[in-house]
C-alpha cells in the first residue's frame, strides 16, 4: 500500500510523503513497526499563513527513501487537496485537473 499522507513527529516535524507500510497492516502498527517513506518533504510555515515544502534533509539521498520507526511518529493523516497538489508537483508526480462539468 502506498499514498501521500502528512505525518508528525515526536520532534514536532511535520513531513508529507508517500507511505509505503510494507504489508504491515495500517490498524495493527506498534513501535517496533517501521514505516518506509519516498519523496519526503517537510512543512515549513511561511509569513503569508501558508505552508511551503522543502527536500527533507537535503544534503542526504532521504527522499529515495527512509526508514522511520512508528515510536517516532506522532500521528499521520491525509493531506488537503491544495497542499497535496503542491507535493505532487514538487516530486513531478502526475498532476490531473480537477473534474469539472461542461453545461
Amino acid at each position: 500500500m502506498s499514498d501521500i499522507k502528512v505525518i508528525r513527529l515526536t520532534t514536532g516535524e511535520e513531513l508529507i510523503c508517500t507511505v509505503k507500510y510494507n504489508g504491515i497492516e495500517e490498524d495493527n502498527l506498534d513501535a517496533d513497526n517501521v514505516l518506509l517513506l519516498e519523496d519526503i518533504a517537510i512543512l515549513i510555515p511561511t509569513q503569508e499563513n501558508s505552508l511551503g515544502l522543502a527536500p527533507f534533509m537535503a544534503y542526504t539521498n532521504a527522499s529515495a527513501g527512509l526508514a522511520l520507526l512508528q515510536k517516532d511518529i506522532m500521528f499521520v493523516c491525509e493531506p488537503v487537496d491544495g497542499l497535496k497538489k503542491q507535493y505532487q508537483t514538487m516530486f513531478n508526480h502526475i498532476v490531473t485537473p480537477s473534474k469539472k462539468i461542461i453545461v
